[in-house]
């Protein structure tokens, strides 16, 4: 099932074609990444959620002033990563989600890190990961420092925040749009349009 969220703009035509960016939300059920999900598409905080449901979102983002078409799947992983080439393969970015009043919650954050890196050196293709240490307002419940969190983070050369889902709406919005910030540089690394300024350049001359 995919949802369709954001207002469509005004006057878009070829010239201001979106980049589209698929972003993948992992973490052990009960991290906070669905309602971190509905927090930046909608502005609402709903703590309910079917830890077993797995959705895909689309927005209409302006981020740095460029339109953007972000793609996010809100995974549903069991207690353990399985069949991830579905998002492996997918995503041009990851939000690695733990809570932060949850120990086992860390500790599974850093197997998702591992298993990011290990498919980034198998297929030697980069996609950039965000570390969250979700449940910011339960900070007096804390497990986690923000040291542990920060220096997890730097091992895996990732940036790293601490956010939640029911507080200001802003900071959630903040980390999405770094994610596609990230996985737009790696997609300029990429970008199969440079040839054409090339032949931009040689024709001036004529």
């Amino acid at each position: 099932m995919s949802s369709v969220f954001g207002k469509p703009r005004a006057g878009s035509g070829p010239q201001s074609a979106p980049l589209e960016v698929n972003l993948a939300i992992l973490g052990r059920r009960g991290a906070g990444k669905s309602a971190l999900t509905v927090k930046f598409l909608t502005r609402r905080f709903i703590s309910e959620y079917d830890p077993n449901l797995e959705d895909t979102y689309s927005s209409e983002e302006t981020v740095d002033h460029q339109p953007v078409h972000l793609r996010v799947m809100d995974t549903a992983d069991p207690d353990t990563p399985r069949n991830c080439e579905r998002y492996l393969n997918w995503a041009h970015a990851f939000l690695v989600v733990y809570s932060m009043d949850s120990r086992q919650s860390f500790e599974d954050s850093s197997s998702y890190l591992e298993l990011l890196a290990l498919h980034a050196k198998e297929t030697q293709r980069s996609s950039p990961a965000l570390l969250l240490g979700n449940k910011l307002d339960m900070a007096q419940y804390r497990q986690v420092t923000k040291a542990e969190g920060a220096a997890l983070a730097g091992k895996f050369g990732c940036l790293f925040f601490e956010v939640s889902a029911c507080l200001d709406f802003e900071h959630v919005q903040h980390v999405f749009h770094e994610a596609v910030r990230e996985a737009r540089r790696e997609l300029e690394k990429h970008s199969l349009a440079r040839p054409l300024f090339i032949s931009e350049e040689r024709a001036l001359p004529h």
